[in-house]
């Protein structure tokens, strides 16, 4: 079907129209790419938070700084890098055969930061850490664990929660201790979270077993990741309002880059 094109004798006056449409459609077209790149960060998110920090609680994660995770240091690095960005509020206790509150609950997570220095580069510039003399002999979770369970109860932290990041390698002597301390967790209804660092299958059972219905945490590279930053519900809000914002912007761009339509009314 051919159409026949109506001979306009101002044409040219509609110059500057067609350039203000075409400058309005390519800002529109890239609000709706960002907030697209928006939704799919904040889905991306959602995976990585339910990995490490339970959402709605305020968190103490326990980190092994044994000799034995010595060569996965490239690894808590990551891991203290993604609690440092998380905008949470936690603690942190690190440990190896004595544990150490290194900041207590409630702490902004970016206050982490200055440790990611210590688990990059050379093994010269690890050794110089802070706890290379004290926390990189045996392993004993157990006290590790007590001792964040007491900073809770010290703190007054009613919804406290506590992450173990290990390669779960404790010492067999500890293992009783360990059984224990697990039990009170349990009996007290404080969430505990496992994430293994390059575990032994004998370890992860040893845990599973431990932990009953309480599954371990375990990353497929072995690794474990933390997350961002948003609890759960914060993710759903973030994920409505961008969807929003991108109606929002198909509205207008409906609106005002419309084709332009000619009426047979007109012309009666």
């Amino acid at each position: 079907m051919i159409r026949a094109a109506i001979p306009v004798a101002d044409y040219r006056t509609f110059g500057a129209v067609a350039s203000r449409t075409l400058l309005l459609r390519a800002g529109l077209a890239v609000a709706l790419l960002g907030t697209l790149t928006a939704a799919f960060l904040l889905s991306r998110d959602t995976s990585r938070a339910s990995a490490l920090l339970p959402s709605g609680t305020s968190p103490v994660v326990v980190l092994d700084l044994s000799w034995s995770t010595s060569s996965d240091y490239r690894r808590i690095g990551r891991t203290i890098a993604d609690l440092a960005s998380s905008d949470r509020r936690i603690g942190l206790v690190v440990f190896s055969d004595v544990p150490y509150e290194m900041f207590p609950p409630g702490t902004q997570s970016r206050e982490l930061r200055p440790l990611l220095r210590f688990f990059a580069g050379p093994q010269q510039r690890r050794a110089r850490s802070p706890w290379a003399s004290s926390l990189s002999g045996g392993t004993r979770i157990s006290a590790a664990l007590d001792l964040a369970r007491e900073i809770l109860h010290r703190d007054g932290v009613t919804n406290g929660s506590v992450v173990l990041v290990s390669d779960l390698g404790d010492s067999p002597n500890d293992r009783t201790e360990l059984s224990a301390a697990v039990v009170t967790y349990l009996r007290e209804g404080i969430p505990l979270r496992v994430v293994g660092i390059h575990p032994t299958p004998e370890d992860v059972g040893f845990f599973t077993r431990l932990l009953g219905s309480r599954p371990l945490q375990p990353r497929a590279d072995g690794g474990a990741a933390a997350t961002g930053s948003s609890t759960h519900d914060d993710l759903q809000i973030g994920l409505l309002v961008a969807a929003a914002v991108f109606l929002v912007l198909l509205a207008l761009n409906e609106h005002f880059c419309a084709g332009l339509r000619w009426s047979r009314e007109a012309f009666r």
